[in-house]
């Protein structure tokens, strides 16, 4: 690995709320295979083979991450089986592509694509499964766990099964915008801890900001979203 991509992820695994340091170059390794699409593992390959890529680590990280939110979802809510179900949509593939860009990790900013390959909300899903299977082959079901609902505890807890306004504004920048992701930021919590009201933001690259508030993070977000929409609206008027 190159010394300047070992920086980024070393500084990547460092930040919070992931918090892993005293990274070896084995996990290193396995980090990186994770945000490796196969595009790119084809146009550089290892020898006469193929570098690896991340769909094999892809797999068992799909269901460590199922069983992580099950469990949560479980221990969390008293309700039914189907209520729990549809609360686990926030997990299928074209919700958690448009959750993970809002977590402020900036991990889509390490995936290697080949040439000519977009990045999708798909492929965005993909590589965050396949980084939980590296984080738990690293460090353990327990941490995996702390991390990954420190990251989108919050986004499940109060996922919008309806209009889904982040997902539509992701697709609308990406549309126009092609490689850019809308960047969501967390910038104030007010209030007592036991009605908080967060305030956030979202940067569409090279355009503008929209403000939006909420009782969480995911609530103001989807408000931040909304807000973006409607600019983006008033600007085609």
């Amino acid at each position: 690995m190159e010394w300047t991509r070992k920086q980024d992820f070393l500084a990547f695994l460092a930040q919070q709320p992931i918090g892993i340091t005293g990274v070896t170059d084995e996990a290193l390794a396995c980090y990186d295979r994770a945000f490796t699409h196969r595009s790119y593992a084809h146009e550089h390959p290892c020898g006469k083979l193929p570098c690896p890529d991340y769909e094999r680590i892809e797999f068992l990280g799909d269901r460590i991450l199922n069983f992580i939110v099950a469990e949560y979802l479980f221990s969390t809510f008293n309700c039914s089986e189907g209520a729990l179900s549809k609360r686990m949509e926030a997990v299928k593939n074209e919700h958690l592509g448009t959750i993970v860009p809002g977590t402020g990790i900036g991990l889509e900013r390490l995936i290697l694509l080949g040439t000519g390959q977009a990045l999708t909300t798909s492929i965005i899903a993909d590589v965050f499964e396949a980084f939980i299977c590296a984080l738990y082959l690293h460090v353990g079901l327990d941490r995996t766990r702390e991390v990954v609902l420190g990251l989108v505890a919050d986004d499940i807890l109060h996922f919008d099964t309806g209009e889904n306004t982040i997902g539509r504004l992701q697709e609308r920048v990406q549309k126009d915008h092609a490689g850019d992701l809308p960047e969501y930021h967390v910038l104030d919590r007010q209030g007592p801890d036991h009605a908080p009201t967060f305030v956030c933001a979202v940067t569409v690259p090279g355009l503008f900001s929209a403000p939006g508030t909420g009782r969480s993070k995911a609530e103001a977000k989807r408000a931040a979203a909304a807000a973006a929409l409607q600019v983006l609206e008033e600007r085609e008027g």
